[in-house]
C-alpha cells in the first residue's frame, strides 16, 4: 500500500534531501509506528495525525492515507527538572 508522510519542522531530516513530504510503500496492515520506524523517526516524533485527525501509533494505515508528523516545539521542564517559568510578553503597538 502507498501512504504520504508529511514531516514538519526538523523532522524533515528523516526524508530524502530534507523534503517536507514523501510517498512510502508499506506492507498491508502496517501501523503509524511501522512507518515512523522505517524512517528512523519514531523517537523524535511527538504527535501524529492520520488524515488530519490525531492518531495513536498503533493505528493501522490504509492506502491513500496522509500522515502528518510533528516534533515537540515547547514546554516541558528546564534542566534539573524545574518547571518552566511563565513570563508576561508585551508588544509595542
Amino acid at each position: 500500500m502507498t501512504v504520504t508522510i508529511v514531516m514538519h519542522g526538523t523532522l524533515r531530516r528523516f526524508l530524502p534531501d530534507g523534503a517536507a513530504r514523501a510517498t512510502l510503500d508499506l506492507a498491508d496492515g502496517a501501523t503509524v509506528e511501522d512507518a515512523l520506524a522505517g524512517l528512523g523517526a519514531e523517537k523524535d516524533t511527538w504527535l501524529v495525525a492520520k488524515n488530519q485527525a490525531v492518531a495513536e501509533r498503533d493505528a493501522v494505515l490504509e492506502s491513500g492515507d496522509v500522515i502528518d508528523c510533528f516534533e515537540p516545539v515547547a514546554g516541558g521542564s528546564e534542566p534539573g527538572g524545574e518547571p518552566m517559568r511563565r513570563f508576561q510578553c508585551r508588544f509595542a503597538t
